[in-house]
């Protein structure tokens, strides 16, 4: 997601790991959707379902992929990493669905298979921690409606990487830090565990959008639902180029304007403040180039570009002040990071531009070039596979 500018110190907290003598006795369906991925990113999501500290007798893992010939190389390269990963023991499956894109129509198809009182929403790309579905069943037992865990970027060689390793332990200080000031936050889209009865408050989940968490992000500040964090993290692959990087942030905050536009009159008051708080942070963003360039000739944009940098500064030294994040990038990274969201305001204006042509699709982040099964879906076929389509909600 695009950054908020927010105060990052202090940050809602954690919620608490279970005691050593509890044992989890509820049913857990994972969803995981794979659409057009590679090999390597199906073995490496296996190995993790393999690690995880869960009894095998109340987990069901589902597999997603799409069902006909688009799908069969996901799901002949999903059944031959189940099966490697040696866990006869689990009830894994791979479910094949009529429809994959966006995300939200897999899930909706999905959904009616899932046997868990307690349903999670994992990523492609995510591999939690082997503690994290006991930390997040324990939670939930003590009251939370749903809880979410932090993505941290595995080590890139390259300042993109760095860099974005930085922006995400912001992020994330960010949304505690909006939680803990407002008591709203945006929800996770890849690590995310609720009740099944949560999950019931926003089916069918958005099918006419990319940022489909972000619908149900503004949903789910409503009364009677109360969400948190867990402590146990997942483990995303980093973005190494410029380029993916940009075309990412450029596709959330598309995703956000338009949930934004079309959910605010059904909203309650706190999902329209967190719908404002985006929309102004972004303005913010978009402002800050601008206001730059004028500086030179006016000294109300001087002004107006100091102050935006200091905002943007402060977030980044709040987040960087704590122990939970100072660590997930280095020194360089952190301070390079108030004039890397100064590039990064020109996704802004990509977003604007893309709502403004109709376009929903998505954009390409991973690097697989070095794939064996090899490389990945380019952009341009992304973005009409999640296009709209005839007969599809994505119609109306």
């Amino acid at each position: 997601m695009t950054d908020i500018l927010v105060p990052t110190w202090p940050v809602a907290p954690h919620a608490d790991a279970p005691p050593a003598t509890w044992r989890p006795t509820r049913r857990v369906t994972l969803l995981m959707p794979f659409y057009r991925e590679t090999a390597a990113t199906l073995d490496r999501s296996a190995r993790a379902v393999r690690d995880l500290d869960y009894p095998p007798g109340l987990l069901q893992v589902l597999w997603i992929v799409a069902d006909g010939p688009e799908g069969a190389r996901d799901a002949e390269l999903a059944e031959k990493a189940r099966a490697e990963a040696g866990r006869p023991d689990l009830d894994w499956s791979v479910l094949k669905v009529p429809g994959m894109s966006p995300k939200g129509a897999a899930l909706n198809h999905a959904f009616p298979h899932a046997r868990g009182e307690i349903v999670a929403v994992l990523d492609a790309d995510v591999v939690p921690d082997p503690a994290q579905p006991a930390q997040a069943v324990w939670a939930l037992e003590q009251g939370f409606s749903l809880v979410q865990a932090e993505e941290v970027a595995e080590p890139g060689t390259g300042l993109t990487a760095r860099l974005r390793a930085a922006e995400d332990a912001l992020w994330h200080a960010s949304v505690r830090g909006l939680a803990r000031t407002a008591g709203v936050h945006v929800v996770a889209g890849s690590s995310v565990y609720a009740w099944a009865a949560t999950w019931d408050r926003v089916r069918p989940i958005c099918e006419d959008d990319v940022e489909e968490s972000y619908h149900w992000s503004l949903r789910l500040m409503a009364p009677g639902v109360v969400t948190g964090f867990l402590r146990a993290p997942s483990r995303v692959s980093p973005t190494e180029r410029v380029a993916p990087a940009l075309r990412q942030r450029a596709r959330w905050a598309r995703g956000q304007l338009r949930a934004v536009a079309v959910s605010w009159p059904e909203l309650t008051p706190r999902g329209k403040l967190l719908g404002a708080v985006t929309v102004g942070s972004m303005a913010a963003r978009a402002a800050m180039p601008l206001a730059l360039a004028a500086s030179a000739v006016s000294p109300k944009a001087r002004k107006a570009a100091v102050g935006l940098a200091a905002a943007d500064a402060l977030c980044v030294l709040g987040a960087r002040r704590s122990p939970e994040y100072r660590d997930r990038a280095d020194a360089l990274a952190w301070t390079l990071l108030v004039p890397w969201h100064l590039v990064g305001s020109v996704a802004v204006y990509r977003a604007a531009w893309e709502w403004a042509r109709g376009d929903r699709g998505w954009h390409s982040v991973r690097d697989v070039a070095g794939d064996p099964a090899g490389p990945g879906i380019p952009d341009s076929d992304q973005d009409a596979a999640a296009a709209p389509q005839k007969g599809r909600p994505d119609d109306h």
